[in-house]
């Protein structure tokens, strides 16, 4: 059992369908020149960037060294899974570096009192449709745990959840960003409360809609020799939940961290939507 590892499981479209992902990333710059063109500032120029600069380096350690195994990748129908110059920055933005870039979006409207209905509005809305509508056509086309397929070595993605590199890079970010956390001033704080509430939110509902679609579950056991088993129901709701809060929520702070801590976002700005 101490040799066995747990991996995290996309068994659907998300491992592999980078159509979708290249809309994301696309979305992800228009927030960026709506933050500039509309606030006059890069606040979210340096979020989405420095996300996705972060996760392109960890994907790309991940894939490298073996602690992700990803199968065919396809752009358009297009088969791109030898493409790694950009498959890995592609999914990058939109896998996470998105989420992040929305978290901090929707929050510098949470974070001033006359525009929190308009923040809770925007939330709603993208997690009906981005999640609860979505899943539920899942569900209605019959996508369940009868679909998944335990022990797959030609799964759509497999992920070491506690490989070495992940998790050294996760504990420094993590131990950074609540230290900045901790030292900012209230404002500034509150922003990053809320960046963080939307993040794990937005994954809390998308974690769930791929779990109980078939498209996410957790295996323990081993690659070499070939022994992989789905995980118990209490290992499975810890590492989702480690994912959502740890591998989600504060890693996407991070992205917000870093640029305040290199003053390249001024915590004097004023907020504004």
């Amino acid at each position: 059992m101490l040799l066995e590892s747990i991996f995290m499981i996309r068994g659907g479209f998300f491992g592999y369908e980078f159509t979708h992902k290249l809309i994301y990333a696309i979305v992800g710059f228009l927030l960026c020149y709506y933050d500039w063109k509309k606030n006059k500032r890069k606040d979210y120029i340096w979020v989405y960037l420095i996300g996705t600069i972060i996760y392109t380096l960890a994907e790309l350690m991940l894939q490298v060294f073996g602690g992700r195994a990803m199968q065919d990748k396809f752009l358009f129908g297009f088969n791109i899974g030898s493409q790694l110059w950009f498959t890995i920055p592609i999914g990058a933005m939109a896998d996470v570096a998105f989420v992040g870039l929305l978290g901090i979006f929707i929050a510098d409207f949470l974070v001033k009192k006359d525009t929190q209905k308009k923040g809770i509005l925007i939330l709603a809305i993208y997690t009906l449709f981005r999640h609860v509508i979505f899943y539920s056509v899942f569900l209605i086309l019959g996508f369940n745990f009868t679909t998944i397929n335990v022990g797959d070595l030609n799964i759509s993605s497999r992920r070491d959840v506690f490989e070495v590199g992940t998790v050294t890079t996760l504990t420094i970010l993590s131990i950074l960003t609540i230290i900045w956390f901790i030292r900012s001033k209230k404002e500034i704080k509150k922003r990053a409360f809320f960046m963080f509430l939307v993040v794990v939110v937005e994954i809390t509902f998308w974690s769930v809609g791929e779990w109980i679609t078939g498209q996410r579950w957790i295996e323990v056991g081993t690659i070499d020799p070939l022994n992989l088993q789905r995980a118990t129901p209490v290992i499975e709701f810890g590492i989702l939940a480690y994912d959502v809060i740890v591998e989600m929520g504060l890693f996407c702070v991070s992205f917000l961290a870093i640029p305040y801590l290199l003053k390249l976002i001024k915590s004097k700005k004023k907020l504004q939507n």
